[in-house]
């Protein structure tokens, strides 16, 4: 039992509408991304192109986060693949007690496409992006080199187009230790499972998901990528079904604890005991307004896992 204060109490006034806060304000609220800031100011005329320049094409975050120097963009697409959540991500999406969840490419027929952006990096850059991106994809990430085709939006349905140059792509080996893509790991419900349970440094895993649907909504009207529409709506499902009733059960446990008088405490005087309590809570509190707070709770409620460490703010993750 706790001393003094009632959990029922201290979850309604302070902690419900944090629970209940919608997802798409909860979305809007963090990093939500506005796809079209996101090129509007790529393409410099200043900048003289070269045949050694380099593309890089992007099919994940890269769509909407480009976190490199580029001169030009094009939307289109490659063949002879299809997108993938099949790769773990345990330095991003996830961590590695929990780890989350990014796309990869997976061999299909030469008439499946991929939708996705290409960036034009300028022949001074190419070795400095190159070193970068190396090392962000290094979690089971391989580089090579695909034909790329631009993205004529009134020949959606016959795909012809005139403009293809070669284009650098980093894809998921099957041998990487992070791979997701057997078994029971690549069935549409374990993944959104996974989904929506897993926080990294880099943000929500669910934000990854939601921005790039966002993303192919956007450059690709007209264009549907099954997976990515089935995967989106069971998430979304998990969210609405099952998200609150996980977070007001996982929460009063966890004001149930921090309050649970240990015999110290009985020892205190009540002034000093309801200041000690006090803190508890407002700790907590704080803590419910860090990025990936609601996955700390549903992976412990779930799983018994801690993804974040609730009562050390040094080892607090910053998305």
């Amino acid at each position: 039992m706790s001393c003094d204060h009632d959990i029922q109490s201290i979850y309604n006034e302070l902690f419900r509408n944090l629970v209940e806060i919608s997802e798409t304000t909860a979305t809007t609220n963090t990093t939500t991304t506005d796809i079209t800031k996101a090129h509007a100011n790529i393409y410099n005329p200043a900048v003289q192109f070269s045949d050694d320049d380099i593309w890089i094409f992007g099919y994940g975050s890269l769509m909407w986060k480009i976190d490199f120097p580029c001169i030009d963009w094009q939307r289109g697409y490659i063949c002879g693949y299809q997108r993938r959540f099949y790769q773990h991500s345990i330095d991003h999406r996830g961590v590695h007690v929990k780890p989350g969840r990014v796309v990869t490419l997976i061999p299909a027929t030469p008439t499946d496409r991929v939708y996705g952006v290409a960036y034009r990096v300028a022949a001074s850059e190419r070795e400095s992006v190159i070193k970068h991106l190396d090392f962000r994809e290094k979690n089971g990430y391989e580089r090579c080199t695909v034909t790329f085709h631009v993205f004529d939006p009134d020949k959606t349905a016959s795909g012809s187009t005139t403009k293809s140059f070669d284009i650098v792509i980093y894809i998921a080996t099957q041998e990487n230790e992070s791979w997701a893509g057997d078994d029971a790991n690549c069935q549409v419900e374990n993944i959104a499972e996974q989904i929506f349970t897993s926080a990294g440094p880099s943000g929500r895993n669910r934000e990854y998901l939601f921005n790039l649907v966002k993303s192919m909504e956007h450059l690709f009207p007209g264009v549907i990528d099954d997976h990515l529409v089935e995967l989106e709506e069971a998430v979304r499902r998990r969210i609405a079904k099952d998200e609150l009733p996980l977070l007001e059960v996982a929460l009063k446990k966890e004001l149930e604890d921090a309050l649970k008088c240990k015999e110290k405490e009985k020892k205190m005087t009540d002034d000093e005991r309801k200041a000690w309590q006090q803190s508890k809570i407002d700790h907590l509190l704080k803590f419910c307004h860090k990025t990936g707070w609601r996955e700390y709770f549903l992976a412990k409620e779930l799983y018994g896992i801690q993804i974040l460490s609730l009562w050390n703010d040094d080892d607090r993750r910053k998305s």
